[in-house]
């Protein structure tokens, strides 16, 4: 369903990593042809009235609004400009800030069950520049082993892995080959062998959650 922006007072809680070509649905200033600074300025701000985004990730967006309206190369590259001077309008604005969009979209992926490995990777394909990330990142590295912990468990219980598997074993299943595809399956996801394997070793779901408590306490 597409985002109604209302404006609200900035900052407000927001989702993260919308599709680049939500602002299709979403802004509303502008008619067809109408590339202004104004009416690239009132169509980002719809698109952040609805999602957190990186300057990066808004650039890339206005972009594409130009492009599906004016396939002129001459006035795609005049619209860069103009995009150059929105961008920096919002960010004096305090509606961007990749600081505060890399700490939140860190906050999320955690819960996501995101490894650090993995968020770096998606922060940096987020256009966020390396020192903002190392900031970033520098929470995760305080709270230790737990964060990396709790992300994997929230990974294995999304993916149904170790003691979430809901799925019975049958008499012919290879344990061995099971217990591979479900590390390997970690290992993708950027955890390292000894968490993986501290999650899908262990006998139970409740044990997994004492273990976590004894980690954070």
């Amino acid at each position: 369903m597409p985002c109604s922006p209302s404006r609200p007072p900035f900052p407000r809680p927001m989702p993260l990593s919308p599709p680049d070509n939500a602002m299709e649905t979403s802004a509303t200033a502008g008619g067809a042809g109408s590339l202004t600074a104004a009416a690239l300025h009132e169509a980002a701000l719809d698109y952040l009235a609805c999602y957190a985004a990186s300057t990066a990730r808004l650039r890339r967006v206005l972009e594409r609004r130009v492009r599906r309206r004016s396939p002129d190369r001459d006035g795609i590259e005049a619209a860069r400009k103009t995009i150059a001077e929105v961008i920096a309008r919002l960010t004096a604005q305090g509606y961007l800030e990749d600081g505060r969009y890399a700490a939140a979209r860190v906050e999320s992926l955690v819960r996501q069950g995101r490894s650090r490995r993995w968020i770096e990777a998606r922060l940096a394909a987020d256009g966020i520049a390396p020192a903002l990330i190392r900031a970033a990142m520098e929470g995760l590295a305080e709270a230790g082993a737990e964060t990396e912990l709790a992300a994997a468990i929230a990974f294995a219980k999304r993916r149904r892995l170790g003691p979430f598997r809901i799925r019975k074993r049958r008499s012919d299943d290879d344990p061995k080959a099971q217990a591979g595809k479900e590390m390997a399956a970690l290992a993708r996801a950027g955890f390292d062998r000894r968490t993986a394997r501290t999650v899908l070793e262990a006998p139970s779901a409740e044990a997994l959650a004492s273990l976590l408590a004894t980690t954070q306490g």
